[in-house]
């Protein structure tokens, strides 16, 4: 009897042992079924009182990686690529200008120290059947030469009217308004993106600033 209890002692502590290698959260064997990015809410520009909320974070255009666009190719402004959002609904979306640096029109409300803003003008198109429903800012990055991207940020410039913060686009209806992101003031521009869907579709537009 005594020498059972014995071995099941050892049994539970060899137990205890490999459940401890495992408490940081990552799975022995992963499950290889499980997709990237599972659980990922979308970010809500309306959220937040400062000027320079926008956000960054490392990768390139897109969230999630998403693909590029129908076109095949990096556009430049004033280029038009087409794309999908996650309901079929086709859109053609052109990036009409960008303004590097772009000054607030609001004297409360402008980039906090070492930051700038940059603002691109997009033109989204719905050239499909589909109603486009999205929050277009949501889904721009601006993205530096060392590969670090910047996110939507309130704010509002001299530029031009913002993009809306909602759309509801038929067939043939557009869009039109800058779209307003905080980055460095010392970052050089390499790309904007934009992906629909709040910046989880599957294909992305994207245009390289040349300098």
């Amino acid at each position: 009897m005594r020498r059972q209890l014995s071995t099941a002692a050892i049994v539970i502590a060899l137990a205890a042992t490999a459940t401890a290698c495992n408490s940081d959260g990552v799975d022995a064997k992963p499950d290889s079924s499980a997709s990237a990015g599972q659980g990922a809410v979308a970010p809500d520009p309306g959220k937040g009182g400062g000027a320079d909320k926008g956000g960054a974070d490392k990768g390139g255009a897109g969230q999630g990686g998403a693909d590029k666009g129908s076109a095949g190719q990096d556009g430049v402004v004033g280029n038009t690529v087409t794309i999908k959002a996650k309901n079929g609904a086709q859109i053609a979306v052109t990036l009409k200008n960008f303004a590097d640096p772009a000054q607030s029109d609001n004297k409360f409300m402008k980039p906090s120290a070492g930051k700038r803003w940059v603002a691109a003008q997009l033109e989204i198109v719905n050239t499909g059947k589909e109603v486009y429903d999205d929050s277009p800012a949501n889904g721009v990055k601006v993205t530096d030469e060392g590969g670090q991207a910047y996110t939507h940020s309130i704010g509002s410039t001299t530029a031009g009217a913002n993009m809306p913060a909602t759309v509801k686009l038929t067939a043939g209806q557009k869009a039109l308004g800058y779209v307003v992101v905080s980055m460095p003031e010392t970052a050089k521009v390499k790309t904007i993106s934009f992906t629909p869907d709040s910046g989880f579709a599957k294909e992305t537009a994207e245009w390289t600033i040349k300098k």
